[in-house]
């Protein structure tokens, strides 16, 4: 923070300082107004920052989804407002291998995500990008199986 000091005829020493510390001088002492237009502020210079970026930014629903650990593969169908079986017909999927995927136990190719994509309405980076997938603390538990029937000449 600049600040500046100045001294009055009188003697008394002002401080000058920009509307920016001014309001977060405020917003700490609990001034709500103050934090209103600081947090404004924070979000306007964020929203800059991206305009500016040429880094590629995962949209707010699918970044929720994913910190939520939710597949990127399912937040898309529930944006695009799809069923499992909608979403099939659409990107020509059969619907176990969308819900295989949307499970994690199938990857689907590049073309297969870039049709899904395509029928979510979405750009297909989101879905190939692998920096996206959420990061566990604990490994992930197995899938849980059906156990298979044995017939009666394997036994």
């Amino acid at each position: 923070m600049s600040v500046q000091s100045i001294v009055t005829e009188g003697g008394e020493e002002l401080v000058i300082l920009s509307r920016r510390a001014y309001d977060a001088l405020l917003a700490r002492a609990g001034d709500e107004d103050a934090e209103d237009r600081m947090m404004a502020r924070l979000a306007e210079d964020h929203l800059a920052a991206r305009a500016a970026s040429v880094v590629a930014f995962a949209p707010d629903w699918l970044t929720a989804a994913i910190l939520s650990g939710e597949s990127p593969l399912a937040a898309a169908r529930r944006h695009a407002g799809l069923e499992l079986a909608d979403l099939a017909a659409k990107a020509n999927v059969a619907t176990e291998v969308l819900a295989a995927m949307e499970q994690g136990r199938h990857a689907g190719t590049p073309a297969v995500i870039n049709d899904i994509a395509q029928a979510c309405g979405i750009d297909a980076a989101l879905l190939l990008d692998q920096d996206l997938a959420p990061v566990a603390d604990e490994p992930a538990a197995p899938l849980p199986t059906k156990p298979r029937r044995r017939s009666a000449g394997n036994r």
